[in-house]
Parts: structure tokens; sequence; C-alpha cells
């Protein structure tokens, strides 16, 4: 279940950003990548604070045993599933009401329901496809000096 396979140690990499060179239309960034090696515990998580092998930084990462990343994978996948039968309902809903128009409260909450429950799937899907197990330091989008390649 999710993309990555899980063993002892987590797959992800932390990276260093090197670079950075803006062009006319686009920003070319130049990283090093380096392995975590912090032990899957059998239980729980387990925190270690490492030195960046590029600028001797502290970095601390978490990572949490196989049985806690796979129920942190299973919730993502269940909000994806809530967000994708939000969606479907919403939409049935509004197929079902047809030209007729319920009032303003109701097409609205359909509305928010349908649009909303689209997020909270790609969001969920997204989370659960790229989750290992592995917290750390790092940017959302990954546009940082320190970061975690999933």
């Amino acid at each position: 279940m999710g993309k990555r396979q899980l063993g002892q140690y987590p797959q992800s990499r932390y990276t260093h950003l090197l670079s950075s060179e803006r062009n006319s239309n686009y920003t070319q960034h130049r990283p090093a990548t380096f392995e975590i090696p912090v032990e899957r515990p059998s239980k729980g998580c387990q925190s270690r604070t490492l030195a960046c092998e590029t600028c001797r930084t502290s970095l601390t990462y978490t990572v949490f045993s196989i049985p806690a990343t796979r129920a942190r994978r299973w919730a993502w996948l269940l909000t994806t599933l809530a967000g994708i039968a939000s969606m479907l309902v919403s939409v049935l809903a509004i197929h079902h009401l047809g030209g007729e128009h319920p009032g303003e409260g109701v097409s609205g909450l359909l509305t928010l329901g349908s649009i909303g429950g689209f997020i909270v799937a790609a969001i969920g899907l997204s989370f659960w496809w790229y989750e290992d197990g592995v917290r750390g330091p790092g940017r959302l989008m990954g546009i940082g000096g320190h970061t975690i390649k999933r």
C-alpha cells in the first residue's frame, strides 16, 4: 500500500540546496542528496540529530516504526475516501436536482461539498502515496536549504 516499500531504514533522503539559478522562465535548483541513517524502531518512533554533510548544520529527523507508518497510510487513505465520498454525494445531489433551484444555502453547500471533497481527496491521495514515516526539517514545497526528498 502506498508508493514506498518499508524497510529497516527509510528510503527518503535529505537534500542540501547547493545553488539556485533563476533564468527568464524557470529556476534551476541543484541539490546534494544524502541518506537518512536512522534505523526504524520496532515500536513508536525514534529521533536522531544528524549533521548535514555539506554545511554541518544540525538536523533532527524522526523515523516511525513500520506499524506506525502503515497506520498513517491508512489514515491518509481513509481521508482520501471521505473526500471522494463527499464529492460524489454532492455531485449526485446536484445532478438529481437537475435544473431546479433548491435555494441559495443548499446549492452553496453542494458546491462546497463537491469542490472541498475533491481538494481533500487530492491532498489525502498525495500524502498517502508519499508517506514513509520520516519527519524532519524542510519546507512544504521542497524549496529551502534542507528538505526531505521523497
